[in-house]
């Protein structure tokens, strides 16, 4: 199972306070929480300042809050296969930065939504990592957001307004090893090799 997270720091951090300021969320940043049978473990990937990377979700929660988590309509494992090869990719500090002019352009109100002027082809940020893997996946309705121009806030709005989609409660979801059900679960399916 693959689920979409929402989080914001639990220290202050200048550029998450700016994100939520400008968007009015309570989420600055978005990532993927993939159930993995191989480490036993609940991971997050996540592009961050440190690149795109996968780490366990009990080490992710040390440092971020955990806003929203959110099980979409449609089923996003066929898309870790490409984002696996983003993985050490860098973080787009650039295209984040121009997504400042993005949200300034929504901000006003401006009848056609401006392109981020700084996006980069090989470096990822946060929303843009989670939007290319729904696309992989053939997420429906994945190629109506801007890869490069949605943040955090506009992804939660547009995964919680999908039929289907359900938010996860927290309790559900246990920070360490996975239970013995789930285990089961996730080895009755069958992994496609290539």
């Amino acid at each position: 199972m693959v689920y979409v997270g929402f989080s914001t720091p639990k220290l202050w951090n200048p550029l998450s306070w700016a994100i939520r300021a400008a968007t009015g969320s309570r989420a600055s940043h978005a990532w993927l929480l993939v159930e993995d049978p191989l480490f036993d473990h609940r991971l997050v990937l996540e592009a961050s300042s440190a690149g795109f990377r996968l780490i366990p979700l009990a080490r992710f929660a040390r440092t971020e809050l955990v806003v929203a988590v959110l099980q979409p309509a449609g089923d996003l494992e066929a898309g870790l296969r490409e984002a696996g090869d983003w993985l050490g990719e860098a973080f787009d500090v650039r295209g984040l930065l121009g997504m400042a002019w993005v949200v300034l352009g929504d901000l006003l109100r401006v009848r056609r939504r401006w392109c981020n002027p700084l996006r980069s082809r090989r470096a990822l940020f946060c929303s843009e990592a989670v939007i290319r893997t729904m696309r992989a996946a053939g997420y429906p309705g994945s190629a109506r957001l801007g890869v490069e121009a949605t943040t955090p806030a506009a992804l939660l709005g547009f995964l919680s307004g999908e039929p289907g989609a359900r938010r996860v409660d927290g309790a559900t979801l246990s920070v360490g090893a996975l239970t013995r059900a789930q285990r089961r679960d996730l080895r009755a399916r069958t992994w496609p090799v290539t």
